[in-house]
């Protein structure tokens, strides 16, 4: 397929096929080169669908062919011999209108299942099904065309729709733009004249191809007409500058490089534009990809970042995948990244005007840093850290923690001894908590050899040995198969109002003590309310660390 057209609008269909002017019967056929099974065929068209078309495929390599179906918006005239209406069997060919109709103007879909699902199938895998769906080699589409300058987009085209003879748009129907353009034919160039005119067609003289001589363009800068004199000003038509420019001039040497196509250079582009047709924007500007390159606001000013980009602020002008370039994208320094290089690339931070490369390099330590250990804030550079982790670079553990690592939370808690150590922190990198004197391990939970550990309890005094009021002694042997669930020689039997009064003289020094009271009730209910008071020798000094002790405290 040649004749292919493409558009820069920011749409999925950005191509499509366009028939050759004059031509009215043309095909276009698909060479598959493998055998594939045909299940549906959608057509979309650029413009107008075709007034008549037929699809057919070919199972040896385009000796013979079948048609599958015939599309026509008059079956009647364009197919005499072909049934027309829905298809009752899946072979069935007929002569389809409902997708042949003037509307819509663009954008229009044909489409052919094999399997029609208004047709009830049995047995989906029989022979005659199978070969319905089989395309051997080749798909064919042939068309019919009734007018000039058909468009297409996707794989078919057909007889086109005549805009004369629908009242689609008013007046004659349209001509092409071929001034400078492309070579002229004796049929083409008389709507080349009208169009440069704007009005009837002049008398016209043919000489060479590419020789036609229009008086309505008067000096053709694009073609080197002969015996020509005209004061009249080029308009752009003629000079084809993309409605940036109205005027041009001849080159010789532009003519020669294009193949004798046109030899039109434009003058004085205006709107950022520049190049032989203004169809290029100036240095700092880029197209819009999605504006007409006709329009006047089709070059827009570079936007770059001063503190990421190089070159003064310099953008590709215009998309070209071939070599790489996106429209507006600035040029940005090593370890910048964005459109207008505004932003550092991952794994660096720190945009500056004043560094060659534009941003630095992130430190962050892999073992403390979440997911990837080279990434860091694009601003401040603070690295992202595990939860048990802290440090600009996350390479120091929480307090309490220690064990810097690769495992998910980072560090490990130090889960110092109680009563073994001092506090709770430890040595980050040998999780060795600070100690109490003639305690060692690392988490201070082993006494040093020589000394013993005491009980939390280790004071202790026995109610068999104190001051009872209405109470006894009972002893009580303890049981050999268990622990028993006292200590001493056994209990004091407290009646309800009685009081035990116990003697308490050994404690080291003043500070902070917690007293329980151990029983085991003989009725089912514990304890409704015991009474604590605590009996002092002297008054509490002030510069004790009970000083602070009120009466009432020793009230319970």
């Amino acid at each position: 397929i040649e004749n292919v057209v493409t558009s820069f609008a920011p749409r999925p269909k950005k191509a499509w096929w366009q028939s050759e002017n004059g031509v009215e019967h043309v095909s276009i056929q698909l060479d598959l080169e493998a055998e594939f099974h045909f299940t549906h065929l959608i057509m979309t068209f650029k413009t107008f669908r075709p007034a008549a078309m037929l699809v057919e495929r070919s199972a040896d390599f385009g000796h013979t062919w079948k048609v599958y179906r015939y599309f026509a918006y008059d079956c009647a005239a364009s197919f005499p011999h072909v049934s027309h209406g829905p298809p009752r069997r899946i072979d069935d060919v007929v002569c389809e209108s409902r997708y042949s109709d003037i509307e819509p103007s663009t954008e229009g879909e044909v489409i052919y299942r094999v399997l029609d699902p208004a047709i009830p199938i049995r047995d989906p895998y029989s022979p005659a099904i199978q070969s319905e769906t089989q395309w051997v080699n080749h798909p064919r589409l042939n068309l019919d065309w009734e007018q000039e300058g058909r468009n297409l987009q996707g794989r078919a085209t057909g007889k086109l729709q005549f805009w004369g003879g629908h009242p689609v748009f008013p007046g004659p129907p349209g001509s092409c733009l071929c001034c400078g353009s492309a070579e002229p034919s004796p049929r083409t160039a008389r709507l080349c004249t009208a169009t440069c005119m704007g009005g009837e067609p002049p008398q016209l003289r043919t000489a060479q191809p590419g020789h036609v001589q229009p008086r309505a363009c008067g000096p053709n800068h694009a073609q080197p007409w002969a015996n020509t004199v005209s004061s009249e000003p080029l308009t752009a038509s003629c000079c084809d500058c993309n409605e940036h420019s109205r005027r041009c001039h001849f080159d010789m040497a532009v003519f020669l490089a294009t193949g004798n196509t046109s030899g039109a250079v434009c003058d004085g582009c205006q709107h950022n534009t520049m190049g032989r047709r203004c169809h290029l924007c100036k240095p700092f500007y880029y197209k819009d990809p999605t504006k007409d390159l006709r329009d006047p606001a089709v070059c827009r000013a570079c936007d770059c970042d001063p503190e990421g980009s190089l070159d003064g602020g310099l953008c590709d002008s215009a998309d070209d995948p071939a070599r790489g370039l996106i429209a507006g994208q600035c040029r940005c320094k090593e370890n910048v990244a964005g459109p207008r290089c505004d932003r550092c690339k991952p794994g660096f931070f720190g945009l500056s005007t004043n560094n060659p490369q534009g941003c630095q390099r992130c430190q962050c330590d892999p073992r403390g840093t979440v997911v990837d250990g080279s990434r860091c804030d694009p601003v401040s550079g603070e690295c992202f850290c595990k939860r048990l982790v802290t440090g600009r670079s996350c390479n120091q553990c929480l307090p309490e923690h220690w064990g810097l690592s690769h495992d998910l939370p980072g560090c490990r808690p130090c889960d110092c001894d109680v009563g073994g150590a001092r506090n709770n922190l430890c040595a980050m990198g040998t999780g060795q908590c600070q100690c109490r004197s003639h305690v060692v391990g690392r988490q201070c939970e082993q006494v040093e050899t020589g000394f013993y550990r005491i009980n939390l309890d280790h004071y202790t005094y026995e109610a068999e040995d104190a001051r009872l009021h209405q109470g006894s002694v009972v002893e009580r042997e303890p049981p050999s198969d268990r622990p028993a669930s006292w200590t001493g020689t056994g209990f004091a039997r407290m009646l309800e109002g009685g009081w035990v009064e116990f003697h308490v003289s050994d404690v080291p020094f003043s500070t902070e003590y917690d007293v329980v009271i151990r029983y085991e009730p003989q009725h089912p209910e514990a304890w409704q309310e015991v009474r604590l008071k605590v009996l002092r020798p002297s008054p509490v000094s002030a510069s004790s660390p009970c000083g602070n002790t009120i009466p009432a405290d020793d009230q319970l």
